[in-house]
């Protein structure tokens, strides 16, 4: 049983396409078909249901997938052994939410080039629907998300933290001194939100319309940086993660509004799509990631 083989069993049942496997592992669309029934052949069972350009596991591939992961992990860590990180060699392709890039990228990603100054990375910065959906299809290697608690069966899940989903105001807006802020009176404000995509935005809009509150944003944006600014200097609410808004707090530049009803959190996640092999250089990195994750304030 050919390692290569198996390797390419795991890229097309993470990308769910022939077409993109061999895209990812740099072969063609029927080098990777004649892989895969040799690797059916050797088993004696069908691993792959073809419906259309539909490629899902038969419950076969379900169970060999386990099997075949620790296989070419082995593999991956037997082919290193001698090697140093410094001599390791590759592209590292990672996704990060933008709320999360500015505090995380730049202590991980120095260090990281410290630790396998010959591995290049490529970083995307994007919402977590789209940062998932480029894990799912093998476009990527990992990502740092926040979102609800990912199902474990579909996600390698490295680190989970939790955040504190809060609404933030200009220090002179006038809900900004009070002791309780209800529900109620933040309907009618002008809110600046994420993408409606965005997991804390669209949690903080269904609690609103759980009460039958209104909320509607008159700017939604993907950059969360962007809009801590636009509060600090106008007449503005916005909902974000504590860990976002936290040295603005504490430098007085805004405030984070008491409200008893609204209870939101979130996880931060360092996650792989199930069939990721974890070479050393993601592994690497998302040792980097967690420490620098471990650093933030809260």
């Amino acid at each position: 049983m050919e390692i290569r083989n198996l390797y390419a069993f795991l890229q097309v049942a993470s990308t769910q396409s022939f077409t993109r496997a061999g895209q990812v592992l740099g072969y063609s669309q029927s080098n990777i078909s004649m892989q895969i029934q040799q690797l059916e052949r050797e088993v004696g069972a069908p691993l792959f249901d073809r419906i259309g350009r539909r490629v899902t596991l038969t419950q076969y591939g379900q169970e060999l997938l386990p099997y075949a992961q620790r296989i070419v992990s082995t593999a991956v860590e037997m082919e290193n052994l001698t090697r140093s990180e410094r001599t390791l060699e590759g592209m590292l392709r990672v996704g990060m939410v933008e709320s999360l890039f500015e505090m995380l990228f730049q202590p991980a990603v120095v260090r990281y080039h410290q630790r396998f100054p010959r591995v290049r990375v490529e970083l995307t910065v994007d919402g977590t629907a789209t940062l998932q959906e480029q894990l799912r299809q093998g476009q990527l290697d990992a990502a740092c998300l926040i979102d609800g608690p990912l199902p474990q069966g579909q996600w390698n899940l490295w680190q989970v933290r939790q955040a504190a989903i809060v609404v933030v105001a200009n220090p002179r807006h006038r809900l900004a001194g009070w002791a309780q802020v209800p529900l109620e009176e933040l309907t009618g404000e002008e809110f600046i939100l994420m993408e409606s995509s965005a997991p804390y935005s669209a949690g903080f809009q269904r609690a609103m319309a759980a009460k039958g509150l209104p909320v509607d944003p008159f700017l939604q944006l993907q950059s969360a940086e962007m809009a801590l600014r636009l509060v600090q200097e106008g007449p503005f609410l916005s909902v974000l993660p504590d860990y976002a808004v936290r040295r603005a707090m504490e430098e007085g530049l805004v405030r984070v509004l008491p409200i008893p009803d609204l209870q939101l959190v979130q996880q931060v996640q360092m996650v792989l799509w199930r069939t990721k092999v974890v070479t050393p250089q993601i592994q690497g990195f998302l040792e980097e990631l967690r420490q620098a994750l471990e650093e933030l304030p809260g």
